[in-house]
């Protein structure tokens, strides 16, 4: 492997160096075989000192991380899991979009394509985000019917479609349908959403 001098540019999977020599910093991820590699863009940075290699971003990366709330979109149901789209870090703005996978175990989980909810994000593997909707602040911010497409309406403890007359029982969160959480939303997120 030929060796990277600081501050060369490298790219995402690019070998850095091996585990014996450094330890893996910011933008570096050490794989199972012991190899370290850049996660991003940007230019390697070897601290001989402290045998820490990291990569600098070129522009300000900000990625979710174990503990930040998000915004998600629902993008695809199956048995145990919804995949989602994470539109927004809540107080950031992301350049790029991630995966998150929210799992069935619980009630109230019958979410439909298109609904938006506020999760945490409990854990991060190879760039799909883990997701959770428990507590009070957490669960859906708008919600679709679907047999009709249309937002449902919250009343007293469920959601209803006020054309279909159906009522459901989601979790949902404390912010359902209020207008400072939907504006933070990319307006290219609704039409991804009726397509």
């Amino acid at each position: 492997m030929a060796s990277i001098r600081f501050g060369k540019f490298v790219l995402p999977g690019q070998r850095l160096g091996v585990v014996e020599e450094y330890l893996p910093g910011s933008g570096v991820k050490a794989l199972k075989s012991g190899h370290l590699i850049a996660t991003f863009a940007g230019y390697a940075e070897f601290d001989a000192r402290n045998h820490v290699v990291s990569v600098r971003p070129i522009r300000s990366v900000r990625k979710p991380a174990v503990g930040d709330t998000v915004l998600a979109m629902v993008r695809e149901i199956q048995e145990k899991v919804i995949w989602s789209d994470i539109l927004t870090i809540v107080g950031s703005k992301l350049t790029t979009s991630y995966s998150g996978a929210l799992l069935r175990k619980g009630q109230g989980l019958d979410y439909v394509p298109g609904d938006l909810y506020l999760a945490k994000v409990v854990d991060d593997l190879n760039g799909i985000y883990t997701l959770s909707v428990e507590g009070k602040e957490l669960g859906l911010v708008q919600a679709f019917c679907d047999l009709c497409g249309r937002p449902l309406t919250l009343k007293l403890n469920h959601l209803e479609c006020r054309e279909c007359r159906r009522a459901y029982r989601k979790k949902i969160s404390v912010h359902y349908q209020r207008q400072d959480w939907l504006k933070s939303v990319p307006l290219e997120t609704w039409a991804m959403r009726g397509s």
